[in-house]
């Protein structure tokens, strides 16, 4: 029952069926998924199949916690903080459930596939999309009139068009259109062709971040596997998901796949790995991510982002502006999220924040590279792929306002639910941060800071 309801929660939070299936808008799928699955953790306590509810995260998530009320109560009043709970919140919820749901190796391995199987059909539909042509989107209106700030909704009205200008000449008057390339469930592209899905993942970047992360579970279902097609399969599975991401335009995820084959190249072959690594991903690097005006205006946005949030810092270096504040203070979000979290949470919420992943990047790395004796033989494998996958996502969330993103709380849950399979396996395994490590954590967040601040002087934003 908690793995069908966890299951049942990232489908709901990564496809958002509600949205282009009839009927399940009022069905209340996410609710539905909650209940389901902490009736079943709970269950599954009873009866002793969960063993012990500890994480070595679990102090890190509860000190976050508590620094983002902390901070946000006394810089924007409580309102705020009553707001947290549909963003930190929930997130915190699904981590949660995540983190009990997959503490056996079956679970675990089953949100794993979950994972992958989400990557490639969301890969596979987003294809399909930037292979239509440009069409005008009627986009969806607000109550009241105007167009609707979700600028994902829409309906295609059949007419080729060259750019938006086209649509309004003979569109209905008062009506906003976007000229984009409409696709399955309802979905279309975003900035001329851009494609992306819906809801959380209706930004292009993020959509990449989210189907190249899963990406790292195949080698470990490929080491697995004793079919002689496993090659031809994985094969198979990567191209689709790099042809989708270099449709996105995403120089983040780009990035992020080449980090994610990289570690697994060099893994493999040492040296020559990376030499290997970086011929193999040249033509994704050339052949990814944007060019031209579009794409140079977007980076002097971010470098402008960047420069604001550096200052956020510098004006409020304890405190912060409090959760969620960036963009009361600034026309867009930062883009990094290891500034955001400085900027909102001040420079101990920064290292906080910063300890929290950092402790939930070890636990797969101890796995994968410090196995204890007696751990499960399965473990290592899957400890690699998880390792990996923040290795792409820590690159990914510095070009992303990530720090409370269900997607990343997700992935932080999986890292409790391969600590509960090792600790179960092997009761010597344990995972510690020392102060040292906490140190050395602080002194690499002000470095950034450092960085930050000359690099976008240098560059003359703001």
């Amino acid at each position: 029952m908690a793995l069908a309801g966890a299951l049942l929660l990232i489908f709901t939070i990564f496809i958002r069926p509600q949205e282009f299936v009839p009927g399940l808008e009022s069905v209340g799928l996410l609710n539905i998924a909650v209940g389901l699955a902490v009736l079943g953790i709970l269950i599954e306590f009873a009866t002793g199949k969960i063993k012990t509810a500890w994480s070595p995260q679990l102090p890190f998530l509860i000190a976050f916690l508590g620094w983002c009320v902390f901070t946000t109560a006394i810089k924007v009043g409580m309102d705020v903080v009553l707001d947290m709970k549909t963003s930190l919140g929930f997130a915190t919820i699904f981590m949660g459930i995540v983190m009990y749901a997959g503490r056996s190796f079956a679970s675990f391995r089953g949100l794993a596939i979950l994972l992958v199987l989400i990557s490639v059909a969301l890969s596979a539909i987003c294809i399909h999309q930037g292979q239509g042509e440009f069409q005008c989107i009627l986009l969806e209106e607000e109550e009241g009139g105007g167009a609707a700030h979700d600028q994902s909704k829409g309906e295609p009205d059949g007419r080729a068009c060259e750019d938006s200008h086209t649509c309004d000449k003979d569109g209905i008057d008062g009506r906003e259109y976007a000229c984009e390339k409409p696709g399955l469930f309802k979905a279309f592209t975003i900035a001329h062709g851009r494609v992306r899905w819906r809801g959380t993942f209706a930004d292009p970047n993020e959509l990449a971040l989210a189907v190249a992360a899963a990406m790292s579970f195949c080698f470990a279902f490929h080491a697995q596997m004793r079919t002689k097609f496993r090659h031809l399969l994985l094969a198979m599975v990567l191209g689709v998901v790099l042809y989708c991401v270099m449709l996105t335009g995403s120089r983040g995820g780009v990035l992020v796949l080449l980090a994610i084959l990289g570690v697994y190249f060099i893994r493999r072959y040492g040296a020559k790995g990376l030499i290997m690594g970086g011929i193999a991903g040249l033509p994704l690097l050339l052949a990814g991510g944007r060019s031209g005006e579009d794409a140079e205006a977007s980076s002097l946005e971010r470098l402008g982002a960047l420069y604001e949030g550096v200052d956020f810092v510098k004006q409020n270096p304890f405190l912060g502006l409090g959760f969620g504040q960036f963009v009361e203070n600034y026309f867009i979000t930062a883009h990094n999220s290891y500034l955001l979290s400085a900027a909102e949470l001040g420079f101990p919420g920064m290292v906080i924040w910063t300890s929290f992943v950092y402790v939930s990047v070890k636990i797969p790395y101890m796995i994968a590279f410090k196995p204890t004796w007696d751990m499960d033989r399965r473990l290592p494998a899957y400890g690699l792929s998880l390792f990996t996958s923040f290795c792409g996502v820590l690159i990914g969330i510095f070009f992303l306002s990530f720090c409370y993103h269900a997607m990343l709380f997700i992935y932080l849950g999986m890292a409790g639910a391969l600590y509960g399979v090792a600790k179960a396996s092997s009761p010597s395994f344990e995972v510690r941060v020392s102060q040292k490590e906490l140190g050395l954590i602080a002194t690499a967040d002000a470095v950034l800071i450092v960085i930050l601040f000359v690099y976008t002087r240098a560059k003359g934003a703001g």
